[in-house]
């Protein structure tokens, strides 16, 4: 892809997720160590595709915990109990599951997670207001 003399852009989307002629689309950036080169590729995408002012970083220092809630979520959906959840996302297995703390923050990440889809992730969409 290249644009206004701009530098070539390779762009990779899997077929199933390429954005239709004509319609919008969405960029997730994923929230790891190469967030800030991943947002200057899309920085480079947009203009060269003319879409406006560049993007910025917000910082969200919850991302992590987040995106871990939205997994505990899907797996949940999909069927698996809390105890088959722990096992394919803790490195290692607590010694006594039913008083451990890790049981007790997966089914906290559950719960978030559950009033997050309810609804919840509208909170996110506000704007940030930095603490007084």
């Amino acid at each position: 892809m290249r644009r206004h003399g701009s530098p070539e852009l390779a762009l990779w989307l899997p077929a199933h997720l390429a954005p239709r002629p004509g319609e919008p689309f969405g960029l997730y950036l994923h929230p790891d160590a190469h967030a800030a080169d991943r947002l200057r590729a899309a920085a480079m995408l947009r203009r060269a595709l003319g879409l406006g002012p560049p993007l910025r970083h917000i910082p969200r220092r919850d991302a992590h915990r987040q995106a871990a809630m939205l997994l505990i979520h899907d797996l949940a959906a999909s069927g698996l109990a809390l105890r088959d959840i722990a096992a394919r996302l803790l490195p290692t297995w607590p010694d006594d599951w039913r008083s451990s703390s890790e049981r007790s923050d997966l089914r906290r990440l559950a719960e978030a997670a559950a009033a997050m889809v309810a609804g919840g992730y509208r909170a996110l969409l506000a704007p940030h207001r930095p603490a007084s």
